[in-house]
């Protein structure tokens, strides 16, 4: 019956309790238990009282063109309604599945550092996966060559070449002090700077950002106040110190810091190089994102933006940490 009452809704678009009751001749309860059912998979919506829909998909809702989309401004109430060991990014499931997958994984406290061959593949996977996310065209074999051999792809520009660089040392520099790095504001700072090394202007590092930005291919609006953006950042590193999970630290991570645009620039590059720090200081394997599809990325971030929904962040999130982990498992035994 719940896909008859689907295909009336693409049909009519728009249909009441009341309409329900007498195309199928049942009782309201039976009409609701079915409603029920169907809202609780996600597939309608209540407009208002006895009224539903069906519910647009994702995918479907950023089909739409940017400039039909509903402008959405910075909300407070997502960070501010998070409550550090109560609010989960993460399912139950995911974190299940994310606990049961480093049970009797044998890393202490100086495998980045005694595993040289291990840390080689990590700098290249992350270097290279982090900056295809953005507009990089350097191939993993040519990340690969430099980031081992130093040598330049030619054909390649300054500014590519440097983004890979950038992200090698930003990860070498977490690994190496990861016991002298708190989650505090300097820490952020440092690993942004080490990302911008060379590819902005000097007068804007170290600096919460103090001018307006518009993200192109988003309907979100963040906020353009600096004394807000500091206020909220504080808010942030306290709560993100009370986090006690660390996979859910590095989630909160990935949310808040590209959601706040709290730098002028490169700020998804900061949450994702970042995001690994509450995961190398537990001496956990890192996320190194050298399976994830950039379009999922995209959408997954533009759906924390503009609606604060990280199901789908947090889906991608475990489906590349699981995979990361097969791949790496050989240098576990």
């Amino acid at each position: 019956m719940e896909e008859k009452i689907l295909k009336l809704l693409q049909e009519k678009k728009i249909i009441t309790t009341k309409e329900l009751v007498e195309y199928f001749s049942k009782d309201r309860t039976t009409i609701y238990r079915w409603l029920k059912k169907l809202e609780e998979t996600g597939k309608i919506e209540t407009i208002k009282k006895w009224t539903y829909k069906l519910k647009e998909s994702i995918e479907t809702y950023f089909n739409t063109p940017t400039w039909e989309r509903k402008k959405v401004n910075y909300n407070p109430d997502f960070l501010r309604n998070y409550i550090p060991n109560e609010t989960y990014f993460f399912s139950e499931s995911n974190l299940k599945k994310l606990q049961d997958s480093i049970i009797d994984l044998p890393i202490d406290t100086d495998f980045y550092k005694t595993n040289k061959r291990f840390l080689e593949t990590l700098l290249i996977d992350l270097s290279f996966a982090s900056s295809y996310l953005e507009w990089n065209t350097y191939s993993y074999l040519d990340t690969e060559v430099l980031v081992k051999y130093n040598e330049v792809n030619k054909e390649k520009t300054a500014e590519e070449t440097q983004m890979i660089l950038n992200h090698k040392k930003a990860i070498e520099y977490m690994i190496y002090y990861k016991k002298e790095l708190d989650f505090n504001k300097n820490t952020f700072f440092e690993i942004h700077s080490l990302l911008w090394d060379k590819l902005l202007l000097k007068n804007d590092l170290w600096i919460i950002r103090n001018k307006i930005v518009e993200i192109w291919w988003s309907a979100y609006t963040p906020l353009d106040n600096k004394f807000r953006l500091e206020e909220e950042f504080e808010i942030f590193l306290e709560k993100l110190n009370f986090i006690k999970n660390p996979f859910e630290q590095s989630l909160f991570i990935n949310v808040f810091i590209p959601y706040f645009q709290l730098f002028l620039d490169i700020n998804k590059r900061t949450s994702r190089i970042m995001c690994n720090l509450p995961l190398i200081k537990h001496n956990l394997p890192v996320l190194s994102l050298i399976q994830m599809e950039k379009k999922k990325y995209i959408i997954a971030i533009l759906t924390v933006y503009e609606l604060n929904n990280v199901d789908l962040l947090q889906n991608i999130w475990t489906q590349n940490y699981l995979l990361n982990l097969e791949k790496y498992k050989k240098y576990f035994s």
